[in-house]
């Protein structure tokens, strides 16, 4: 009874202390200077919000409600039982999972004994999973039934001596794993042995060690191992630290505020291993106090679904998801429930943006899209968009504290005027430690300008006079034609115009009269006519473009290649 007055008068001053920062700390330009980060690892700071919100649930997977004074225990059990495998503070620890409560726990519990978490997508092939495994010399792996097959093929040819493998229903009620295992999961048979073990029996020889398996953790010790997409080569490991994610949640408060409430909820369809997933839809949640629903696998015929029944406060996705959105029908109030959308993991045209916010507005919802920019090398994001800017043309936002952007001229190597376009530059607590046994690709990820040494981010962007961050185009897609800069996100834009375009991308393609063509790939409505939208397209093109600027050549495919992580697979079109 004394244990529930006590919690009950202490979250109580924790929320009027949130409610008089978020007053104070509201703008950009009464930023404070010194900020206090969280000095601990990613399981002590969510350990922390477990003391302040015991009784707040953490995490919702389906029908099931895990609180916080739960998670805490579920993540002790799964570091006890790690440390009986041998587990020690500095190992790397192989996670290859879907999101589901397991896998959050896991994430935590190697936090905890002050291993590093090497995040594996499930759906990696044999050779990448092997390649992942031998760059981080993991001992230990933990995987989904789904990826076993693979895993059991190459760990002959890696340092792995223990794999545990669960199924993504296991949270899930009896019937639902039944039906699983009777269907899918028969498919993954699994070759028990004292090599490889079920959850259930990795969870049971936590019982068997004796002491704390809590490590004392810095704030700057290694936490993460991401790996970059690999579209200009083999994929990189990315080297975060608990720093990293600890400063972006804190960061990240201060500059979107009304963002971060224990009574929210968000919800986790970005996987785990994406940098912007772990970091904006399950660490950040969990640092506040606020709920996130896990969804292992996004499936656009259950998403209205999730969205209605779950009442979800906010969404963070990338843009084609949100595209999507605006495909299902909803009840006139279908959305009112929905406070704040962030994108971020690609960038979303002015089309696209307001075509969402009408939708968002037609149904019930005050939001509108609100950016997040980043890439893994940066923990995920490091720029975001408060209300008050998301809605202008090609902006981003502005960096969160203790970070610095810097545009630099390509040419001179220097920084550029307001308003000059130049690459992205960042430096500060979001930035990585390096890639993973590359200290040569580490050296070359990094410039000095003006005596600061400073993250390149390959993207294109202008800074302007109040310090917004605005976004043009990735470096590499960048065309450069008769000597002319080309961005081919405003070309897209332009696309877009047309109501019978559902959804366009824009590629440079080799050309000897003028080094580079324009090439639009464009996915149309059923019932457009491919004569007539050509047509339509280039009356578009010569109203809104610049004569070197309007594509050489149209081509319309039934829909765009897509990356692993949802993303439009330039390269794919590139070879197409």
């Amino acid at each position: 009874m004394l244990e529930f007055v006590y919690n009950k008068i202490k979250n109580t001053l924790r929320k009027i202390d949130m409610r008089l920062e978020r007053a104070k700390y509201g703008y950009i330009d009464r930023m404070p200077k010194d900020i206090q980060y969280f000095e601990g690892g990613l399981y002590d700071a969510v350990y922390e919000a477990s003391c302040k919100w015991p009784h707040n649930v953490a995490l919702e997977f389906f029908d099931t409600q895990v609180i916080y004074k739960d998670l805490i225990k579920k993540i002790n059990r799964v570091a006890a039982a790690l440390k009986s495998l041998g587990a020690e503070k500095g190992d790397r620890i192989t996670i290859c999972m879907p999101n589901t409560p397991e896998a959050i726990y896991a994430f935590y519990a190697v936090n905890e004994i002050g291993a590093v978490a090497n995040m594996v997508h499930p759906l990696s092939s044999e050779k990448e999973i092997e390649d992942y495994l031998i760059q981080s010399d993991s001992k230990i792996i933990l995987c989904v039934d789904v990826s076993y097959p693979k895993v059991e093929a190459v760990i002959k040819n890696t340092n792995v001596e223990q794999v545990v493998v669960v199924s993504p229903t296991r949270s899930m009620d009896f019937i639902v794993r039944v039906i699983y295992k009777l269907t899918k999961g028969r498919k993954n048979h699994i070759k028990k042995s004292q090599h490889v073990i079920t959850w259930d029996q990795f969870l049971n020889k936590a019982s068997k060690y004796i002491g704390n398996p809590h490590a004392r953790v810095n704030a700057k010790d290694d936490a993460v191992i991401m790996y970059s997409g690999g579209t200009t080569g083999k994929p990189k490991g990315i080297i975060l630290s608990n720093l990293n994610f600890n400063a972006q949640a804190l960061g990240a408060k201060y500059l979107v505020p009304e963002l971060f409430k224990p009574e929210y909820s968000f919800m986790a369809f970005l996987p785990n291993f994406h940098a912007f997933g772990l970091g904006c839809c399950i660490h950040m949640p969990l640092y506040f106090g606020a709920r996130t629903f896990l969804i292992p696998q996004f499936n656009p015929k259950k998403f209205k679904k999730y969205i209605t029944k779950y009442k979800v406060d906010i969404l963070v996705g990338v843009p084609t998801v949100f595209d999507y959105l605006t495909k299902i029908k909803f009840k006139k109030d279908g959305l009112k429930h929905v406070k704040f959308v962030v994108s971020g993991g690609d960038m979303i045209s002015m089309s696209s943006k307001e075509k969402i916010n009408e939708f968002l507005r037609s149904h019930g919802s005050k939001a509108v899209i609100e950016n997040g920019y980043g890439l893994t090398e940066a923990s995920g994001g490091f720029i975001f968009s408060p209300k008050s800017v998301a809605e202008e043309p090609d902006s981003i936002g502005y960096p969160i504290p203790d970070n610095d952007v810097l545009i630099m001229n390509l040419k001179t190597k220097k920084e550029a005027k307001l308003g000059d376009d130049g690459e992205i530059l960042v430096r500060g607590l979001s930035v990585m430690k390096g890639y993973l046994n590359k200290p040569k690709e580490t050296e070359e990820a990094f410039i000095v300008v003006g005596g600061k040494k400073y993250l390149r981010t390959g993207d294109i962007g202008y800074a302007d006079e109040r310090g917004v961050i605005h976004f043009r185009s990735r470096l590499k897609r960048m065309i450069i034609s008769n000597g002319y800069n080309i961005y081919p996100a405003n070309i897209e834009d332009v696309t877009l115009k047309s109501k019978n375009v559902v959804s366009c991308a824009v590629v440079g393609r080799e050309d000897k009269l003028r080094g580079e063509k324009v090439v639009v790939f464009a996915v149309l409505k059923p019932e457009a006519s491919e004569r007539a939208v050509r047509k339509e397209l280039m009356n578009i093109y010569k109203k809104y473009l610049a004569k070197y600027e309007i594509p050489r050549e149209i081509r319309f495919i039934p829909e765009l290649p897509k990356t692993k992580l949802a993303k439009v697979d330039f390269k794919a079109l590139e070879d197409y």
